[in-house]
């Protein structure tokens, strides 16, 4: 899995929004953001637009995390809970399904109490070309 670790390290947009990999295993993954004052909306909570981009970290990490390069199709996210200008977001994504062209993951996000604050569900399409 270091392989799969070391390929995200190149994901730009996840490094410009300061999330970091946790953890990742075949089907599985975990990332974590802590939220700064430019993860905020106007009206001082976790901008959904972050809290989606963490998720979405977790399900690309997850759904490629087999060397098989997958691409997302479709992904819906609900909202459960508000979050402060202060604490750590983790997102858990777990395979759900898979089959040789695609897969289906579940991704929740939690607060630092380890109160959910999203669901977001992600289909992918399972490309033959590896990661490599």
């Amino acid at each position: 899995m270091d392989s799969i670790s070391k390929f995200f390290e190149n994901d730009r947009f996840a490094a410009h929004n300061d999330i970091t990999l946790l953890e990742v295993s075949p089907g599985y993954a975990k990332t974590q953001l802590v939220v700064a004052e430019q993860h905020l909306n106007g009206v001082n909570i976790t901008h959904g637009g972050a809290i989606f981009t963490l998720a979405d970290f977790a399900f690309a990490v997850a759904s490629n995390s087999h060397g098989t390069v997958a691409v997302g199709v479709s992904a819906t996210i609900a909202y459960l809970k508000a979050t402060t200008s202060q604490g750590t977001l983790t997102a858990e994504a777990k395979e759900v399904a898979i089959n040789p062209k695609l897969a289906t993951y579940q991704v929740e996000v939690c607060n630092e109490n380890n109160e959910m604050v999203a669901v977001f569900q992600g289909t992918v399409y399972r490309k033959k070309a590896s990661l490599s």
